[in-house]
């Protein structure tokens, strides 16, 4: 199939990506609303910096160094609008974006203002389905995860999934407010399982299900054996 007929009839192509099982997969349901569309700054002015710490915060706290895939995620493409399709790149229903990633100082719970010399990672802004990027971050310290539409004042809903190289208990991940952030959306502080993720979650680990094996002979009595 050639390119520009391939183009008319799909939006996207989607590669599996299959994690391994000690990865923790978590999601974030958010939106930009009329209180937290910041956008990105424009200019390095005060108000500037400061207007872009309304968009939606998370924080992530991991106990050991590890490794993030992040996805930030938008609804749009080739689905229809009001009963309209639309063509790629599909402006009228996709917003150019980015996620930012940002090291807390010690003490912080949010980000107060966009400071280049915190960042740890920033994505291009892209106006795709999806914007993602992949980083490492340090044990004990705290960061806050900030996507943004590329202007102030757009809104619209976005998901937000997270893949860590960790079990979930050694993480701490949740739904953080700048003061001006009223959660009209009504965000949930915590994020949820993704879906095919979760298997691994409520199985046993693999370390446990060993030990329980090395141990069976020892704790099995003569009685319980038939002798």
């Amino acid at each position: 199939m050639h390119y520009d007929d391939w183009k008319d009839t799909f939006s996207a192509i989607f590669i599996n990506n299959d994690f391994p099982e000690d990865w923790t997969g978590v999601r974030f349901k958010s939106a930009w609303t009329s209180c937290n569309a910041a956008g990105l700054p424009r200019t390095y002015t005060a108000d500037a910096l400061t207007r872009y710490a309304e968009n939606p915060q998370f924080l992530f706290k991991s106990k050991e160094d590890c490794e993030v895939v992040a996805s930030l995620h938008q609804d749009g493409g080739r689905l229809p609008e009001n009963g309209k399709y639309f063509d790629y790149p599909f402006a009228e229903t996709l917003d150019y974006n980015c996620l930012g990633v940002f090291k807390l100082d010690y003490g912080e719970k949010i980000l107060k203002q966009f400071d280049r010399h915190k960042i740890v990672y920033l994505s291009p802004i892209k106006r795709e389905v999806e914007n993602s990027g992949r980083f490492q971050l340090k044990g004990g310290e705290t960061y806050i995860i900030i996507p943004s539409n590329e202007l102030p004042g757009v809104t619209g809903q976005f998901f937000l999934s997270l893949y860590i190289n960790k079990p979930y208990r050694e993480l701490e991940l949740k739904r953080v407010f700048a003061p001006s952030d009223r959660n009209i959306s009504k965000d949930e502080h915590l994020p949820f399982f993704i879906p095919e993720e979760l298997e691994k979650v409520n199985g046993a680990p693999t370390w446990k299900l060993e030990l329980v094996r090395e141990s069976l002979k020892y704790i099995i009595e003569d009685d319980d054996a038939g002798g």
